[in-house]
């Protein structure tokens, strides 16, 4: 099955796949946003590790 991710990607999923990823409230998203998403959740987890709060962080973050 094809769906589009949010970023406008075709993604390819079978059915079952689909019905997991949605069945646990996730998105149905391409790898490249899906890396992404995750590398973004881990940064925000070493930050909080670290004792860093969101008003501490630089507003750009390369």
């Amino acid at each position: 099955m094809s769906v589009y991710c949010p970023c406008g990607r075709i993604v390819v999923l079978d059915r079952s796949e689909m019905r997991v990823r949605l069945g646990l409230g996730k998105e149905l998203e391409c790898t490249s946003c899906r890396n992404q998403r995750i590398s973004q959740e881990i940064d925000a987890m070493n930050d909080h590790f670290n004792g860093i709060e969101e008003s501490d962080e630089v507003l750009f973050r390369p």
